[in-house]
């Protein structure tokens, strides 16, 4: 009896003595960082070309993170958290420790990829957020594909609203717009499905010049086949491009067969 007291206090001894070691390992909680878009915002053939949208898990205390680094990694490579440390300094973009719910990263110009190598473009790349916690805890994001191409940044497609000030109105409804190489486009009134509200398969066209992030003309052309008689309107407008993917158009004085009134429109690159 006495010697299994004395075993069982010599075993109390050695698991404080391993909790003092730190022999509980403090773990990252799950999905700290998740990356929700990348888009190609440049053709400057560097890591400076695109902006990473990235989502971080409210739950995590920021204080338990030591270190987070953005890492870019030929799609053709693996890559495991045992690789995190072995990472050399310019081969990741060391971000800022937020709490913000969403952040944008903007990597410098001179940030490479994993292997030393330089961004370039046409190349399949797998962008990692690696995170260093406490206890040199570490963590790798899920991996987002991602290719850089040499072309106009401001085509694609986008999303967004029409809003009528009024009056008539108040009114606010779901537009979509797709903007070719030549920055001529399509517009939808309708949401992200992208299908025309009239019956065509189109309600309006655009021709848009752009100088810097001014819109110094947008042309827009309306002709809602199927509404009131195709409902015509024709207005150049002007309006600016912000963070690089929000295209905001100045407030317009807009006359169709649904009267006179002021508008805005908004649209988000998808």
């Amino acid at each position: 009896m006495k010697q299994s007291m004395m075993s069982l206090a010599l075993l109390s001894v050695f698991v404080c003595l391993a909790c003092k070691d730190g022999g509980e390992t403090f773990q990252l909680p799950a999905n700290v960082y998740s990356v929700e878009k990348i888009y190609d915002v440049g053709n400057s053939g560097s890591a400076s070309d695109f902006r990473i949208y990235v989502n971080f898990n409210s739950a995590v205390n920021i204080d338990d993170l030591e270190e987070v680094r953005l890492v870019i990694v030929k799609s053709s490579d693996d890559f495991s958290t045992d690789q995190i440390d072995a990472l050399v300094g310019g081969n990741y973009f060391p971000m800022t420790i937020s709490n913000a719910a969403s952040q944008v990263i903007k990597p410098g110009a001179d940030i490479k990829d994993s292997d030393g190598d330089p961004i370039a473009n046409n190349t399949s790349y797998s962008l990692y957020i690696a995170t260093i916690g406490q206890s040199n805890s570490h963590q790798l994001s899920e991996a987002k594909l991602f290719t850089l191409q040499d072309k106009p940044v401001y085509a694609g497609d986008y999303v967004g609203t029409w809003e009528d000030l009024g009056p008539p109105g108040p009114a606010k409804f779901g537009m979509s717009l797709r903007i070719s190489e030549n920055y001529t486009g399509q517009m939808f009134y309708a949401d992200t499905t992208f299908m025309p509200f009239g019956n065509g398969a189109q309600d309006a066209t655009i021709t848009m010049t752009v100088s810097g992030t001014e819109i110094t003309s947008f042309v827009l052309n309306q002709f809602i086949s199927g509404y009131n008689g195709g409902c015509a309107a024709q207005k150049t407008l002007t309006g600016h491009f912000e963070d690089d993917i929000n295209l905001v158009l100045d407030t317009f004085n807009w006359a169709d067969c649904d009267g006179t009134r002021d508008v805005k429109l908004l649209f988000r690159k998808k």
